[in-house]
């Protein structure tokens, strides 16, 4: 639980990090530049609010699947601490392995639709952004659908019963 908390805190220094540069980038433009027509030609050179927003999005999404890992890692290692507890009823010891095992499908399935729901924001962003060509946003919009498509695949498949 320390060790989720000592990533969070790092995760969040970093996208602070992240935020402080861009604002100090934005200062300096100001600063340096006295015509607001080399002020727009340098912010076209490198597009930072894009830049920003694809970077946080591609943070967010390698920080979700850390988390998710771990959580994978120690599902798997409570299943084992409970298959050496529970071996002396064998019928118990059954209904427990299911539920575990369940579970583990679960968090895999979460993990899995978190990632998904993360690479459908990443392409809502593409789309979103003024400065993305026919060609990015069309190749976004695709990839965006293909994986609504795949959600809905999935969702389709859970019985109401896994649903709740």
């Amino acid at each position: 639980m320390e060790e989720n908390k000592s990533r969070i805190g790092i995760f969040v220094k970093l996208m602070l990090a992240v935020v402080v540069l861009w604002l100090v980038s934005g200062w300096l433009i100001v600063a340096l530049l006295d015509e607001w027509a080399d002020r727009g030609t340098f912010g076209d050179l490198f597009g930072a609010v894009n830049a920003l927003f694809s970077g946080l999005a591609f943070a967010a999404l390698l920080y979700t699947i850390v988390l998710q890992r771990d959580e994978i890692r120690q599902n798997r290692e409570e299943i084992v601490l409970n298959r050496r507890e529970l071996s002396k009823g064998a019928k118990l010891q059954q209904k427990a392995q299911q539920v575990l095992i369940q579970q583990v499908e679960q968090t895999h399935l979460s993990a899995k639709m978190n990632a998904m729901r993360t690479l459908v924001d990443y392409y809502n962003n593409q789309i979103a952004n003024p400065k993305s060509s026919d060609e990015v946003i069309e190749k976004a919009k695709q990839k965006r659908k293909q994986i609504i498509i795949q959600i809905d695949g999935l969702i389709d498949g859970l019985d109401n019963s896994e649903a709740e």
